[in-house]
């Protein structure tokens, strides 16, 4: 379940050529020297990313019930398009495993995601986004899949970001929920000490025809950072603490897991990841 918010530090895959200097007699000034070509751009670049997550949080519910290892491959074409895969370990009581029933549940979640992204010339941006989330185990909440398609907009200004979801299908299994959405509005923004980047952010789940509907608010900071290597530093790092709580909430039975943990309740959490 992988959100957002979702293509960022694209690694720019390309091979790179030297243009040779061209002198027109032994005596030429610098002046006389030709400029070298610039490079033309990549037309695509392709980035991978791998993280340890104290939990898997996903809109105020905690999706892993301990350490999550999580990781992905992102394409981006230079015209805007771009495509990805993202996979987590999850608890298998809050995707079809029951201790009761002994119903295994599944373990894994992929997501397949694509779409379109701009930002044009007065800064504002905008995220088109369709997201599978598919459980290859094909572990069942009762006779129902879990697999789930969603669609995105987004829209950014800045460090303001505003993202609409909507599941064209059943959400995640759960009967009779087709059209269910979630309305979320993010901050990300640089502060001028320590390197550090602040986030925050409020969301609202409704979930339709069924008691699931409520709000979720994350607060945190992050940091990039490097570590030495031979020659010269490994880049690409982050590391980042958060705090989630939940509000609004139309139902709690709704958010008990098979196993009857509280899903939604507060939590303090922590990641370190790369990017490369």
């Amino acid at each position: 379940m992988k959100a957002l918010s979702l293509i960022t530090n694209r690694h720019v895959v390309s091979a790179l050529c030297a243009a040779p200097i061209l002198f027109s007699c032994a005596y030429a000034s610098a002046e006389d020297v030709a400029p070298a070509a610039a490079e033309p751009a990549p037309a695509y670049t392709l980035t991978y990313n791998l993280g340890l997550y104290s939990s898997y949080m996903f809109r105020g519910v905690d999706l892993s019930d301990g350490p999550a290892v999580q990781g992905g491959i992102d394409w981006a074409h230079s015209s805007g398009f771009y495509l990805g895969t993202w996979w987590s370990n999850i608890d298998p009581y809050v995707n079809g495993g029951s201790p009761t029933t002994g119903a295994k549940g599944n373990h894994v979640e992929s997501d397949w995601y694509g779409g379109y992204a701009h930002t044009f010339e007065n800064g504002i941006g905008v995220n088109v986004l369709g997201n599978y989330y598919a459980y290859l185990e094909s572990h069942k909440i009762g006779d129902r899949n879990e697999n789930s398609f969603e669609a995105s907009v987004a829209l950014s200004y800045k460090w303001l970001t505003y993202t609409y979801y909507r599941v064209l299908t059943d959400y995640y299994g759960v009967a009779n929920t087709k059209g269910s959405d979630y309305h979320e509005l993010k901050v990300n923004y640089k502060l001028p000490i320590g390197d550090l980047n602040f986030m925050t952010k409020v969301g609202y789940q409704n979930t339709r025809n069924q008691t699931g509907s409520e709000g979720d608010f994350a607060i945190g900071l992050n940091r990039d950072f490097s570590l030495p290597g031979a020659g010269k530093p490994i880049e690409g790092f982050n590391a980042g603490a958060y705090y989630t709580t939940t509000f609004d909430v139309e139902n709690e039975e709704f958010y008990k897991s098979a196993d009857g943990r509280d899903t939604n309740e507060d939590k303090l959490w922590f990641y370190v990841k790369r990017t490369w």
